[in-house]
Parts: C-alpha cells; sequence; structure tokens
C-alpha cells in the first residue's frame, strides 16, 4: 500500500514588518496602496495610505480614494487577515467619507502579499470584489 502523505499549510514568512506598496482594483477603479506594517507576534498593525492610481480623472471614487489611515490584522497558519480603516475627517479630500477594506490573503511570501477584499464606504457604499498586490 502506498504511503500517503497529509497536506500541509503553507508558511506565511514569519516577519512581514516592513514597508509595502502595491496596486488594488474594485467596481470603484484602480488604486495604489502603501503600508507600514509592524509585527508583534502574529498581530500586525501600522499605517497605511491609498491613492486611485489616477487621482485627476474626476471621478468620485478618484476623489473617494486619496485616504490616510491605519491598517490591522493577524497572521495565523497560511493566512494572512488585514483591515484598512480611513476614517471620516482628517486632511484627506473628502474628510465626510469614511473608508474600511477588509482584505484576506492566502498568496504570501516574504516579499509579496496578494489579497481579495471587500469594504464599504460612507459616500460611495459597499466595495466588493477587490484585489490588490503588494511587495516590498
Amino acid at each position: 500500500m502506498p504511503a500517503t502523505t497529509q497536506p500541509t499549510a503553507v508558511d506565511v514568512p514569519s516577519d512581514l514588518a516592513g514597508n509595502w506598496t502595491g496596486t488594488g482594483n474594485d467596481p470603484q477603479g484602480a488604486v495604489t496602496f502603501a503600508w507600514t506594517l509592524t509585527q508583534t507576534g502574529t498581530a500586525l498593525s501600522g499605517a497605511a495610505s491609498m491613492n486611485s492610481a489616477n487621482p485627476n480623472d474626476g471621478s468620485c471614487g478618484s476623489c473617494h480614494k486619496q485616504k490616510t489611515g491605519t491598517i490591522s490584522g493577524s497572521v495565523s497558519g497560511g493566512a494572512v487577515t488585514l483591515t484598512l480603516d480611513f476614517p471620516e475627517g482628517g486632511a484627506d479630500i473628502t474628510p465626510l467619507c469614511g473608508l474600511r477594506l477588509t482584505a484576506a490573503a492566502a498568496d504570501v511570501t516574504s516579499h509579496r502579499i496578494a489579497a481579495t477584499y471587500t469594504g464599504t464606504t460612507t459616500c460611495e457604499g459597499p466595495i466588493t470584489g477587490g484585489t490588490l498586490v503588494m511587495t516590498r
């Protein structure tokens, strides 16, 4: 009888701390991201910014995606979950519009995070079907 092997969880790198940049896309348009992550054990936190890939196109999606905020999340097994929070207020171009994205990544290496995301905005409604790829 042949030996069977049990599937193993994909190992997430032990340290995701550092500066990450990348791009995303959802029905409201293309976006760029910049994150500075810190990691304590399995907990992730830090600063996040986003900008429309074309911030001068005049669309609501472009001005509502010019945001700064925070990122938090966790590493568990072979997956990373993240919450990007861009609250109302502050010096953003649309201070009345808050935005929160929740991302799930199962494709993580020491230099790349690929994820899907969903979210909500206080001005544009739900965001579905988002994808992002970050590198460092």
